[in-house]
């Protein structure tokens, strides 16, 4: 098989990456991905229930208003709200897109902004993106800089995630937990 000058030279420009690289980075992003999804699924499963709840107790509450003043069931009914309010808050905020403006301000890098993230590029012209797209492919060593930052990002976006949801089962495991024990305390002593 005869190789082509512009066939050389094309394996000359690729082989400053390694394949083993080229996996791990890709296997970093997908699992980075794959996480980031868990964690968006588990908010929405954790914003869906306590807005049901939520939503049961609120006419729950008007239409037995006597009732619930006479027995002292506005004490657990109110850890119930607040805590549903919490959680859907938290929840909220893992769902809640990032401020990409803001994560250009704050790169620790000398690496201008990756071409390879559309939080990037989204406010440039198209010719603005095709010049900083050529300029970011030009050196390896560029190349490398914009694939770590998009790392970097991803992963800082997904530890505030995983942060945001952990809170927000605590609040939410606590606060059920206070609201049947302050039940049971209630019709214990009414």
């Amino acid at each position: 098989m005869v190789q082509t000058k512009a066939t050389i030279a094309l394996k000359e420009k690729t082989k400053g990456l390694s394949k083993t690289v080229i996996n791990i980075i890709r296997t970093t992003q997908r699992n980075n991905i794959e996480l980031t999804a868990i964690a968006d699924n588990k908010a929405n499963v954790l914003l869906s229930l306590n807005a049901f709840i939520l939503a049961a107790l609120i006419p729950y509450t008007f239409t037995n208003m006597e009732a619930i003043f006479e027995n002292f069931l506005i004490i657990p009914l109110s850890f119930a709200a607040i805590t549903c309010a919490i959680t859907i808050y938290l929840t909220a905020q893992v769902l809640r897109p990032s401020d990409f403006d803001k994560r250009q301000k704050v790169d620790p890098t000398d690496v201008q902004p990756s071409p390879f993230f559309f939080g990037n590029f989204y406010h440039m012209t198209a010719s603005e993106y095709y010049a900083s797209l050529e300029e970011g492919l030009s050196d390896e060593n560029l190349v490398k800089g914009h694939l770590a930052q998009d790392l970097y990002f991803i992963g800082q976006r997904l530890g505030v995630k995983m942060s945001l949801i952990r809170t927000a089962f605590n609040v939410f495991i606590v606060g059920v937990f206070v609201t049947l024990i302050s039940t049971v305390l209630v019709l214990s002593f009414s």
